[in-house]
């Protein structure tokens, strides 16, 4: 039993033996045929370190800058209309007249009952709000009449004393200085009815030529008309719209921003827009209102900013896409797309280090420009990106630089 045993043990050792042999044999030749593949041709760039625009996106809708309401201040017949839709207006620009017969009428009526109170005074005109009626001829009439039988009287009473005229003579002037005074005062209360009356009527006036002049319609601003409700002929109500007009130019953008970019956003930055309608093209703006609560329901804000519209292209009630500029980063580090290998989650480039491939993984802040995508961690400026063969790239494989080489000033070259 002990014979067997150790034969059998033997010959376990030497199967093991011969078996080792033949493995290492095996992957000896792997690595020598490892050693003998040729380096992968592949092409590289440098990591380059360029000036970076840091936006926040924002997703709104544009808005006239101000909007308004035409609307009539009287009533009457629309005479005739100087404006219609699409139409650009100037400030102060006629559009529309109502017909002012009837309120001409009024104005000559109303000077015709001012004439004649002033005509009681004495007066041509309209005299101030601290005009003394002393000075109305009505006034000074009456007076001088009180004087003369003042004066009178006080004759008649030294004669009267003397006995040298009759009683019944010296009762006559006392009466009549009484009646003088009398109509004095009466003057006096007459002169102020009447200057009152005149300066009622005088407002009276100026009403109605405020109603002449509100005849005429005229654009309270300079803008577009984006609607016209009335036609020539029709009878107009106070209150009644015309016309509304929007102001083009700026527009008014709003759109809401994450909470998160509240500290990164401020007025007074740039905006630039883009709307579905003119895909190619950019119109710069600037974030003028933050609002100072954030909506509860979206966790965000809400922002508005005046785009430049000259040409009018723009309309309110555009869908826009707005990238509002927080700052310039003048060292970011930036690879072309190609270069960056993402799955799972996870970015990685591969670099060149000695005609070695190095895997780095990388994190990505983002595109820039149409074909580079900015690197946050992962590698430094100047080192070699491989951008072709990717698929066939392993780490510490041999590879041998080739091609071109994107030009950067003060990059190494392979």
């Amino acid at each position: 039993m002990k014979t067997a045993f150790h034969t059998g043990l033997g010959l376990l050792l030497l199967g093991a033996a011969l078996y080792g042999c033949g493995g290492d044999s095996a992957a000896s030749k792997q690595t020598q045929a490892a050693k003998t593949e040729p380096p992968l041709a592949v092409t590289v760039t440098p990591v380059r370190a360029q000036k970076v625009t840091r936006f926040v996106d924002v997703v709104g809708t544009l808005y006239a800058n101000e909007e308004v309401t035409i609307s009539s201040e009287l009533d009457g017949r629309v005479a005739s209309i100087g404006a219609d839709l699409g139409d650009r207006v100037e400030r102060g620009q006629t559009l529309a007249r109502i017909d002012d017969a009837e309120f001409r009428f009024a104005i000559k009526q109303t000077e015709s009952n001012l004439r004649e109170n002033l005509a009681k005074l004495g007066l041509e005109k309209t005299p101030a709000g601290d005009f003394d009626v002393q000075q109305t001829s009505l006034v000074k009439r009456a007076k001088a009449d009180f004087d003369d039988a003042t004066l009178a009287l006080k004759r008649m009473k030294v004669l009267h004393e003397k006995q040298l005229v009759a009683a019944q003579d010296y009762d006559t002037a006392e009466t009549r200085a009484k009646m003088s005074g009398a109509n004095y005062q009466s003057s006096i209360e007459e002169a102020r009815a009447s200057l009152a009356a005149a300066f009622a009527k005088e407002a009276q006036l100026d009403t109605a030529r405020k109603k002449l002049r509100d005849t005429t319609i005229v654009a309270p601003l300079s803008g577009s008309i984006s609607k016209r409700s009335v036609s020539a002929g029709e009878y107009v109500k106070i209150g009644t719209p015309l016309f509304v007009i929007v102001q083009d130019n700026p527009l008014k953008l709003r759109g809401m921003i994450p909470e998160r970019f509240a500290p990164e956003v401020h007025a007074d930055q740039e905006v630039q827009i883009r709307v579905d309608s003119f895909p190619d093209s950019a119109f710069k703006g600037k974030l003028t209102r933050i609002s100072p609560s954030s909506d509860v329901t979206s966790r965000s804000f809400l922002v508005e900013g005046l785009v430049e519209n000259p040409d009018r292209r723009l309309k309110p009630g555009f869908f826009a896409h707005a990238a509002v500029t927080t700052k310039v980063d003048p060292n970011a580090l930036t690879v072309p797309q190609q270069a960056v290998i993402s799955f799972a989650g996870v970015s990685k480039v591969f670099v060149a280090e000695n005609n070695v491939a190095r895997e780095r993984i990388v994190q990505t802040a983002g595109r820039v420009g149409s074909n580079e995508v900015e690197i946050a961690s992962g590698v430094r400026p100047g080192e070699l990106v491989i951008i072709s063969g990717l698929t066939r790239v392993t780490n510490g494989g041999a590879v041998k630089v080739s091609g071109p080489v994107m030009p950067r000033d003060g990059a190494p070259q392979p």
